[in-house]
């Protein structure tokens, strides 16, 4: 059987509203399910690297590497500090007591120190790059993407 009903008359523009609805329901449900998803992957991420003491950096790279996410130079390049203060007590005016209390973003700070490495002009195309590759790694294993623009 044909249908008699036209473009112009209101029960198509009727099927034709509902259809897009549906669409437009689908598409919100898929953006809420996309966020869920992404801020679940976060919350069960391990670690926070935009917000931890350097002992609990030092803790995070150490376990990264043994799970093949970081290389040894990495690893190295964020325990450092924290190593040398439990070492010496203190660090640049930075006790052993504030490395295992004072909380700070990791990939915020490593970004602004690549911003002033570049800025000074003294780093070789090796360092800069070896920074651009840890701030990636961390990004992906924090928020799932590259987000560094």
């Amino acid at each position: 059987m044909i249908s008699n009903i036209t473009v112009n008359s209101p029960q198509a523009t009727s099927g034709h509203q509902t259809l897009k609805n549906r669409q437009a329901v689908a598409e919100s449900n898929s953006v809420h399910s996309a966020h869920t998803d992404t801020h679940n992957n976060i919350r069960s991420r391990q670690f926070d690297f935009s917000n931890m003491t350097l002992e609990e950096q030092s803790n995070a790279a150490e376990a990264l590497y043994q799970q093949g996410v970081l290389s040894l130079g990495e690893v190295a390049f964020l325990t450092g500090r924290y190593n040398l203060i439990k070492h010496d007590g203190e660090l640049g005016g930075t006790t052993l007591a504030q490395a295992k209390t004072e909380k700070f973003d990791v990939i915020g700070q490593l970004k602004e120190k690549l911003s002033t490495v570049k800025s000074q002009g003294t780093a070789t195309q090796d360092v800069v790059r070896n920074y651009e590759a840890l701030i990636n790694k961390l990004e992906v294993y924090q928020f799932g993407f590259h987000a560094s623009a």
